[in-house]
This record gives C-alpha cells, structure tokens and sequence, in this order.
C-alpha cells in the first residue's frame, strides 16, 4: 500500500503522501529486512516505474531557503504593506520559509530505511531498476536536492554575513535547512555503506563534491561567527553536527578503498579545492581542543588556587599567553567568544565544556578521515600540506584512534579505524588484566592452528571484556556514589522526613517496653512468685533440674545477646540519626530561641492571661480556615511537635509560633496529659477540644475562675461530639498508622545509605586486591622474623598423690600419707620470646590480628573481583556448548564429566545466564533445536515457559504485584542458580588457595609457627617462582604414578627382608636391649621407606654386615638390586622428571617470547619480511596488528548499537556471531597485499 500511494502520487506532494512516508518508516524502522525484501520483490515483480519517478519528482518538489521571497516579505512588512493579519504574519514570517522541511525529512528518512541494515540489493535497485523500460538513478537525484540546499544555505550565509549577529527568524531557517541536510547526508551514507561500490562509484561522477566544497565554505566561516556569541550556541551545535555527519559520509565513500584508488584521489582534489576553508576548520579544532590541556595545567591553577572555576578575562589571557600554544590571533579570538558575567568573571570550565565535546567528536572523525586519506595515498604530495596543518590535532587524537586489518568480504585485505574509549585504555593496564595477558600469552601461542589459535583469542578478549567493563564499573562507583550524596543533600527538605527516629511513636512503643519489662521483673521477683518456683522445685526430679537449668542458662545467654544487640542497635541509630541524619542540626538552625519562649505563661499572671487565652480560643472563621489550611500543608510537623512537646503551632501576624495545648498549665500537667488528636478541619472538634480543656481543668479544680458559660459551652461541645465520635477514632488510628510508617521510612533510606557504604567499601577491596596480597606478604615476613627470637624453656614440677587423714575429731592438723601418695616429676616446655624492649610480643598480636584481617579482605576482594569472571566464563562455556554443539539436547556428557553433570543443574534456572552478556541464548536454542526436537522438551530443559517470553499487553496486566515481604524476597532468590554458583567458587583452584591462606592464619593466632606457611606465597607472587612450581606439578600424574611404583617395590623388599634377613636389622648399641626394626611387617616397611629410600647406598648401609653368614650372598643380590632398582633408576626418573619438567617450561617460555618478538600473532608473518624498512616489524605489531586494538575492537562492536554500525563492522560482527574467524588476516596484511603501490 506505500509503494503503491507513492506511485499513484506523480510526484505531487499532498497529505495522503506526507500520511504514507510516515506509515512507511514506521513499518521498516529499525531495519526490518522483511519489509524490505517484500518491497523489493513488489518492485521487481510489478516492474513499478511510476514509484521511482513520484521518488524524483517529490526530491524536486521540495523546496529549499529561499533569499529572495525572505528578502521581499521583509521589505513588504519594512514598508507597511500588509493586511489585517499582518501580525499573524510577522508572527509566523519564519515558518513562510522551507515550509515543508518535515515532509523532505521523512522521504529521505523513507529512502534510508529501504536500504538500513546495509541491504546491498536495495541499494542497487535505487540506483538502478534492472528489468525495467525506464530507469531513473534516485542516487544522483538525492545529490542534485542536497546541492540545492547547500547553496541556498550558502546564500543566506552571504546574506547574514555583514551583520554581527543572526537574529532568531534567520537562526530559525538555518536550523530547518541544516536538519534536512543531516537527514540528506544519513541517507547518502546509507546509500553507500557496506560496501556498495556501485552507489560509491555512481557518487563519486556526480556533483557531490560540489556540495561537499561549499558546505566546508560555510561551515569554516559560519563556525567562526556563531562561536563568538552565546545567544548563537544552539545553532553552531547543530552546524557541527551537519558537519559531522558530512565527515561520516566521506568516510563511507572510503570503505573498500584501495591504494590509489579513484575516489581517494577525488576526494584529495576537493580538499585541495577548499584548502583554505579547511585550514579553517583544522585551525577551529586545533583551538578549542588544546583548551582542556590549558586548564588543567599546573600553570593555570595558580590564577584559580581554590579550583572554582572562575577567573578574570585578564587572568585567562595570562595563562594563554604563558601557555605558549597559541599564536596571537588565536588568543584574541577566544578572548572575543569568552563571555563574562556582571563581575567580570569567567567560567573557564563552562567555556571549555561548551567548545572542546563538540570540537572533540568531530574533531576524531576528520583525523580519521585524513588518516585514512594518508594511508590510501601514500605518494600524493599534496596530502602532505594537510598533515602538516592537521599535525596537532592527529597527535591529540592518536591514542584513541585504533585501527586493525581484516580480510573483507571481497577478500581484500581493508583497514578499520575505530575510536578507543580513554577509560579502556586505563583498564588494559590494570594488574588483574595484565596477568590473564600474560597467561593467554604463555598458553596460546604455540598451541593449535591458526583457527584454534583464534578461537581461543576471541574468548580471551570476551573474558578481558568482562573483567575491564567490572573493573570500570568498581572504578566509577565512589564518583556516582558521591554525586548521589551530593544530588541528595541538595534535595528540599521537605522531602526528607525529619525526626523520624524521635516521633512519637518510636519514644511511646520504647517507654511502653520499659514500662512492661519493668513490670514482669518486678513480678517475677515477687514473694509470691517466689515461693511458688520454690514449691515447684522441690516436686521436680534430676533429670527436670538440669533441663531447668540448662533451659535457664540458654534463655539468659539470649536475653543479654538480645539485650546487647537492642542496645547497640539503638545506640547506633541514635548516633546516624544525629550526626548522619542531620535532622536535629537542621531543626536547631532553623528554630530560634524567641520562637520557643514567645508564648510561654508567664507564672505571675496566669489569672490575667486566663481571658486572653480564652478569646484566642474562639477566632472567627475565616482565621480558622487559614489555620486550618496551614496545618494541613505542615501536618507531619505539626503533630510531630505536638505529639513530643504538647504545643500547638499557630499561625500570627504571618508567622509561626509553638504554644502549648493549655497555657496555664503547670509544667506536671503538660508531663501527663494525654496525646491529643490531630487537628481536623471540622468545628465540632475544635469545640470538643476547647471543652475538654475546660473539664479536665474543673475536675481538677484548678481553675476555679472559669465562668460558667464557658463550662456549658464546654458540656455542649463534648454533648455535640459524642454521636460522631467514630470518625475522629478512625481519623486518629490512620493518622498513627501513618506516622508508625516514619520509622520505616527513615530506616529504609538508612539501610540504602549502608548498602551503598558497603558497595564502595567491596570495591575498594577489589580495587586493592593485588596490593592487600603483597601487604599480607610482607606482614607474613615481619611475623615470621619475630619468630626468630623464639627460644625453648622447660620447667619441672613434682606431682604427688595426695591423701587427707585426721588422727581424732579434736585434731584439726593435716598429714599426708607416705603410701598413697607417689611422686613424680614432670617437664613442661614453654617458648619463650626472647628479647629485652617488651615490645615484640604485642607487636606479634597486632601484626597476627592485621594479618587475619587482610587474609579475609584479600578474600573479599577476590571475590568481588575475580569469582564475576569465573562465573562469566563458565556460563559462556556452558551456553556456548548448548547454542553450538548442542550439549544436553543432541549429546548428553559423559558419567565421568563432573563438571558437565554439575552445569546441567543451572540450564533451567531462571537465572541463567546472569553474568553473560548474551540473554537470549536460551531463545537461539530454541530456534535452532525447537522444531527437530520439540518445543516442549527443550522448554523444560532450559527452564523456559509461554509466560516469560510473553510481551503482550495482556500477560502485563495480569502481572501481579510486587510483594515485599520477607518470604516474597526468599522465595525470588533463585536456590538452584546460587548452588551452582557456589559449586563453581568452591572449585576454582585460586579461590581454594585463598582459603587455605585465610585458615593458615586463624591457626596463628592458636601457634603462632603456622604463619611460616605464608612464606610460601612468594613463590606466587613471582613469575620465575611460579614456574618452579609448575614444574613440580606439569608432569604432575607421570610423577605420582612413578611415586607409587617406588612403594610398591619397596614394599616388595619390605616382604623378602621379614621373611629371610629380620636378624640383619638390630639397629641397637653393645650391651643394649636387642632393637629390631623387621619384627613386625608395618615397622619394616616404614624403615625400609624412611631409612632405605634416603640412604645414598640403598638398604644395605643401614643394616648389619652379612660377611661370613650363611645368607651373604643373598644379601649380596638383595642390597645390590635394592641399590639399583630403587636408587638408581626410580629416585632418578622422580628428580628426571621434574628436572625436565623445568627445562620445558623454561624453553617454553623462551619460545613464547621468541615468536612474539619474531612473528605476529594475528598474521603469522615473521619479521624478517617487515624489517626491510627500519623499525618495520615493531611499527606492524603495534599499529597494524596490535593484539590491544583487535580486543578493543570487539569491545567497540558489543556497545555499539547494531543499526549504527559501518559496512565494515557489520560483516565483522555477522562473522563474530556465527563463530567463524575468517575475518583475520591470516598469513596476509594490508602492506604484502599493496607492497608494489606502497613501495
């Protein structure tokens, strides 16, 4: 139906084809290939030429900025000449111009969204309608409306360029002209992106290079004109957006290049054309972009020393003639777009934030483009002139402009140039990146072919991607956190509930707990409850006492644990609520001292005053209403004040003032009287208010001159209330369930503030991870060298068994039997720290407690640092497997893979994945397997049902609400998905040493010899070390199974020397008690494992010489094969073993370093072919192939919004989603491929 609106249009602009474009973009928004392609086969099949002619003749129906009519309708209004509703038209002058710039807007928004997404086949048939009688290029029909608008725009230019300042109705019809060409321009480039060499070159023969040079005309003068006045800001920020988006176009013509190519050199041409206008434009940028680099000196913070970033206009032209960067006529100008406030001061970092982003982003485009331009035309030398000028600029921008070199989807080598976020740059340098580099490294380099090899890169930049963007994430956290504080400090305070931990609620729930508890003590410890324990005591039996008791001991060990927890919980929030809170602070510096002692009673005159208070009592009704109004708006105060004080806030002469709800009374009185209701606006509860004052006064007979109307208007007033007292009851059970909330509030604002301490005090520990493992190391070392003044004491002591014996009831002496009493002594061995300051053994404690202490944050930090990159890339490994292979659907994993058992548990949690960056993998499955394999049964085994994929509006209303209670958030906690979670912690080798270290150091603090065991992490803590490590355990199976077989032939011996040699192996001295070491077969073995094994001879240099007995020569055969077997061969495979194991390693690492400094990793090319020129090899390794550039390539594809991205990224990112790495330069680069044009 749009195809055929648009043909039926003939060109003629209406309603129905305004009403049509917008149907049409809002169907194909976004890319929908769908509609494209049915639009295409529409066109093809119908052979519709009408639609590509209504497409030329609406681009030629739509105007353009008209000088002349704007210069005849201002001579016409300047004359007089106008009708009755000449103020409707001076009104509406600047809308008589370009009037229909939304409809032009949203047929080249139109064009673009038949060809978003890069769809080279539309993209061709604009061009050119293969099949067709009639052909009509929209293409070209495109560059002959934009060439219209640039020279009208250039017209208006000249026609404003005389005055000083564009007023706003020509600032209007810039603003209408510059939006139509930013949509002309998006389209052109989606005309050509991908590549589409046909459009590129259909282009480049037309006269868009016209149109490009005089837009570079307006842009470099016009430029220098807004940016001198702010009134102008607007409209020169959306000149450099045009501008940006006509530099993104050049770029597109240059995708596909080659060296020397044709559009290369036209394009070289124009800006040769225009070189003035951009020396400009270079110069322009070059300014503003060294502004950041003037403020942030060292030099300019010496005319601002506060940092308020506000200085003299004097004092900024010091600092720039002392910055020496900037030729005179640049200071004057930034001197003439510097604006000043009434005091003659500026704000240099406004002034800065305003110019150097906008120079900034377009800034990085044309260094692109000229780097490009340089690289593809090597040998022009007119290019040179340009670099020259742009020298400044390409150096700022150089270290975040990447470029990499991929094999294209023509199968030509092409270069990408891409933008590097500076806070990547920071993360790459980080500790934690740095070592899974160098682990990537050592692992990968000499292991596979080049598709494994690539394989394994591509995971390592998605890991290093996730473990930089959480390094980020910790690393921002403190700035957003403290913005937060800030933002909420300057928040009203009305919206923050003030004394919400003193209401009256929370003081009436703590006295009423006293009062109880005071109450059941005095109960209980009463004599009657007493004597009634007593009598129960006496009836119970042993087995009830010790429950008794027990139960008694366990039920004051809770209560003094509740008691201290209550006590430091209040005394903790009493202490926030009074420094933190600030609530107390603020109300002490808004309330003054007249305004508590203005109305207070005077106690001399409470008589006299008595009628004053009286008449107060019954203002008339408007005054009443005007309260009553006020005490709405400020009713949390109020009662909050009344509730804790007993005084009402009333309003007088304009201002506030606290009085109490009886003045007259004493100050016992106020004390006890009960919490009144909240003011309501009803008369009657006024009434009853004032009537009961007056009762409670006469039952008191405290007032005994109150007249006796007063009394009966009292009565009249309770007599009145009375039949409607419901309302007031209910009204005050709202009111006090409202205030209960308070608390609530106030405590749910205070655990948000712990939570977000907590965040940045676990990022601070991630932060510091690598540094708490080094201070943990050398407070191991202090630790371990007070250890060396230990030395060993004994003391003896003499026990004996003593027995009591009296010798008559009148003796009282005590004497020891000499029978039963035995004594015997005993050595206690003390170590005792041996040195004179007294110092070294507190010391010890305090160096013990920060050793524990920084074991457990080392723990912590590890955990917010690593265990989210340990959880990412099992999940990865786990989805990857499911989407790819197919695991648990088409296979399932064996009996004796652990691992793939244990991740079936987390496939159908909800959770799943949680640290991925892919969420819709289980929906890719379903996909791919659904139909093969049934829907059903993959719904169940991933976890999925209808609901969750639902999005209509109907599942969201049937949502239910979200509940808060504590068995709600339980049952949200996703049980499986945390199991799984902590299975894959418990398991991670890093982690498990983590934990050993921590248990190492709680057993210090009970021997204070285990923290010798920390010594041991230096060989962690260095590469060579580590390596030493390794090659204990490279060979580590070879090396257990060599051990074994070392005891099995042991124990062989073991057999043959108890059965035939036992009365070799008296190991005792003459004239001692036999000691035989072969009695028993376990004695035997462990001396032949012990002693044998160690001895440099083998067994037969520890047991008795066999010369001259009846076995020697089989002792002969047994010592000597036990020496060969065991000594030489077996010990010296064990020692050959690890000795190999640490050559390898070694000349591992050696090759490792040889092939990354004598062939690129990317390519495969050895150096000798780059190091024809000097500096060859290093130039290619870190411009052309550098490793850091491809990662940061990847991590420019993931955060880039897929309808944005180039030809180029989105064939890249195709190959990236499929798995397949083609798009490497394997064995080729983008110099062998042009080695003739660049040499």
């Amino acid at each position: 139906m749009v195809l055929q609106t648009i043909s039926a249009s003939k060109g003629e602009m209406g309603p129905m084809v305004a009403s049509t474009l917008k149907l049409g973009i809002a169907v194909l928004n976004g890319g929908n290939s769908t509609v494209q392609q049915k639009m295409l086969d529409y066109l093809k099949d119908k052979k519709d030429v009408g639609f590509f002619q209504s497409l030329a003749g609406l681009m030629l129906s739509c105007s353009v900025l008209d000088l002349n009519a704007f210069e005849r309708q201002n001579k016409a209004e300047g004359l007089g000449m106008v009708t009755e509703e000449g103020s409707v038209i001076t009104h509406e002058r600047g809308e008589k111009v370009m009037q229909d710039d939304e409809f032009t807007c949203d047929l080249f928004r139109f064009l673009q969204l038949l060809c978003e997404g890069h769809n080279s086949d539309f993209q061709n048939y604009l061009r050119t309608q293969t099949g067709n009688n009639t052909t009509v290029n929209i293409i070209i029909s495109t560059v002959d409306y934009l060439l219209r608008v640039q020279e009208s725009i250039s017209d208006f230019y000249w026609y404003y360029s005389g005055k000083d300042v564009i007023d706003e109705q020509g600032q209007r019809n810039f603003s209408k002209a510059i939006n139509v060409a930013k949509q002309v321009f998006n389209t052109l480039t989606e005309y050509i992106q991908g590549p589409c060499t046909g459009n590129q070159q259909s282009l480049a023969h037309s006269r868009l290079w016209d149109a490009v040079v005089g837009f570079l005309h307006v842009f470099a003068h016009m430029q220098m004109k807004l940016s001198q006045d702010s009134s102008q800001i607007d409209l020169l920020k959306e000149l450099m957006d045009l501008q940006k988006d006509m530099v993104v176009m050049l770029l597109s013509m240059l995708e596909g290049n080659v060296v020397n190519g044709t559009i290369g050199k036209q394009m070289v041409d124009m800006l040769v054309e225009s070189s003035n206008n951009v020396e400009m434009i270079l110069k322009f940028f070059d300014m503003f972009l060294k502004l950041k680099d003037l403020t942030s000196s060292d030099a300019f913070k010496e005319y601002d020393p506060d940092g308020k970033g506000v200085i003299s206009k004097r004092d900024f032209h010091k600092a720039m003639e002392s910055h020496k960067h900037y030729t005179q006529s640049e200071t004057e100008f930034l001197l003439s777009c510097a604006e000043t406030d009434e005091n003659e001061l500026l704000d240099y970092e406004e002034f800065v934030e305003r110019f150097h982003e906008p120079a900034k982003d377009i800034g990085f485009n044309v260094a692109v483009l000229l780097t490009n331009l340089s690289e593809h035309m090597p040998h022009d030398t007119r290019l040179q002139t340009f670099l020259e000028l742009a020298e400044s600029v390409l150096n700022y921008f150089q270290p975040y402009l990447g470029r990499i070199e991929i094999m294209g989807s023509a199968k030509r080598i092409e270069r990408v140039y891409f933008e590097i976020s500076e806070s990547s740059r920071t993360q790459w340098e980080k500790p934690q990146v740095k070592e899974s580099k160098r682990q990537f490294i050592f692992d990968v380099v000499n292991e596979g072919g080049e598709k494994e090899k690539m394989e394994l890169f591509v995971n390592f930049c998605e890991d290093t991607i996730f473990e930089m963007q959480l390094a980020a994430q910790m690393s921002d956290i403190g700035e957003r956190s403290a913005s937060k504080e800030e933002s909420e400090k300057e928040k009203p305070e009305e919206d923050n509930p003030e004394m919400g931990f003193f209401s009256v609620t929370t003081v009436r729930t703590a006295l009423l707990a006293l009062r109880y508890n005071v109450m059941m003590l005095m109960k209980v410890l009463s004599m009657k409850s007493l004597k009634k324990q007593m009598k129960k005591m006496k009836k119970m039996t042993v087995k009830d006492m010790v429950t008794t008791l027990v139960a008694f001991y366990w039920s004051l060990l809770m209560g003094l644990l509740h008691f201290a927890f209550s006590v430091s919980r209040g005394f903790f929030r009493i202490v926030y609520s009074t420094f933190l809170g600030g609530s107390l602070v603020e109300g002490a510096k808004t309330m003054k001292v007249a305004d508590l002692l203005a109305n207070m009673p005077d106690p001399t005159q409470d008589e006299v005053r008595g009628g004053e208070e009286a008449e107060k009592r019954h203002p008339d009704k408007s005054s009443a209403e005007e309260d009553l109004a006020d005490l709405a708006v400020n009713i949390e105060d109020t009662d909050l004040l009344s509730d804790i004080f007993g005084l009402d806030l009333r309003r007088e002469g304009g201002q506030y003032k606290l009085m109490p709800h009886n003045p007259n009374a004493s100050l016992t009185d106020l004390l006890n009287s009960p919490v009144p209701p909240p003011p309501t606006p009803s008369p009657e509860l006024r009434r009853r208010n004032q009537g009961k004052g007056s009762t409670d006064e006469d039952g008191e007979g405290k007032e005994e001159s109150q007249s006796e109307p007063e009394k009966a208007e009292g009565e009249n007033g309770e007599k009145d209330v009375k039949p409607k007292d419901d309302k007031p009851k209910q009204k005050v059970r709202q009111h006090h369930t409202s205030k209960s909330e308070e608390p609530e509030l106030q405590e749910s604002a205070f655990w948000k503030k712990i939570i977000a301490y907590q965040r940045k005090l676990l990022n601070y520990f991630a932060r510091n991870f690598y540094n708490m493992r080094m201070l943990a190391l050398f407070v191991a070392f202090a630790i371990n060298f007070i250890l060396l003044f230990y030395k060993v004491s004994t003391s003896s002591a003499v026990v004996e068994e003593k027995e009591v014996v009296y010798s008559g009831p009148s003796d009282t002496s005590v004497r020891w039997s000499p029978v039963e009493g035995v004594p015997h002594r005993t050595v206690t061995v003390h170590f005792v720290l041996e040195e004179s300051s007294g110092y070294m053994e507190p010391t010890l404690r305090i160096l013990a407690i920060l050793h524990t202490v920084i074991s457990f944050f080392c723990i912590i930090g590890y955990y917010c640092l690593k265990v989210p990159l340990v959880i990412f890339k099992r999940e990865k490994e786990v989805a990857r497997k499911l989407e790819f292979d197919g695991l648990y659907i088409t296979e399932q994993p064996s009996e004796d893979d652990i691992k793939g058992q244990w991740d079936r548990l987390v496939i159908n949690t909800q959770s799943f994945p949680n640290n991925y960056w892919d969420k819709f993998v289980k929906r890719k499955v379903m996909d791919k397997y659904g139909e093969f394999y049934g829907h059903d049964r993959i719904s169940e085994l991933l976890g999925m049902d209808k609901a969750a994929l639902d999005f209509s509006d109907a599942h969201e209303k049937k949502k239910p609400k979200k509940d808060s209670s504590l068995v709600a958030v339980l049952n949200s906690v996703d049980v499986k998905y945390q199991i799984w979670k902590l299975g894959v912690v418990f398991t991670d080798n890093s982690f498990l040493y983590l934990a050993w270290y921590m248990t190492m150091s709680i057993l210090g603090h009970y021997n204070n010899f285990f923290f010798a065991a920390h010594l041991l992490d230096i060989a962690m803590g260095f590469k060579t070390l580590r390596t030493i490590l390794s090659s204990v355990t490279h060979n580590g199976k070879q090396l257990v199974l060599t051990v074994g077989l070392l005891a099995v032939v042991v124990y062989l011996y073991t057999v043959v020397a108890f059965n035939f040699f036992r009365k070799f192996y008296n190991k005792s001295e003459d004239g001692e008690s036999p000691d035989m070491k072969c009695d028993d077969m376990l004695t035997c073995y462990m001396f032949h494992m012990y002693v044998g094994v160690r001895a440099g001879g083998g067994i037969g240099d520890q047991i008795e010489d066999p010369a001259g007995d009846e076995y020697e020569i089989y002792r002969i055969i047994f010592d000597i094969t036990f020496f060969f077997f065991v000594i030489v061969i077996l010990l010296a495979i064990i020692q050959g073993l690890i000795i190999d194991a640490f050559g390898e390693l070694r000349d591992q690492q050696e090759q490792v370093k040889e092939d990354m400094e004598t062939k690129c990793f990317i390519c495969g090319i050895g150096n000798d072919y780059f190091d024809t020129v000097p500096h060859g090899f290093e130039t290619h390794t870190l411009q052309e192939h550098n490793l850091a550039n491809y990662l940061f390539f990847v991590m420019y594809l993931i955060n880039k919004d897929e309808t944005e991205h180039t030809g180029q990224e989105s064939y890249v990112w195709k190959m990236y989603q499929e798995r397949c790495w083609e798009f490497f330069p394997a064995g080729d680069c983008f110099r062998k491929q042009y080695e003739d044009q660049l040499n």
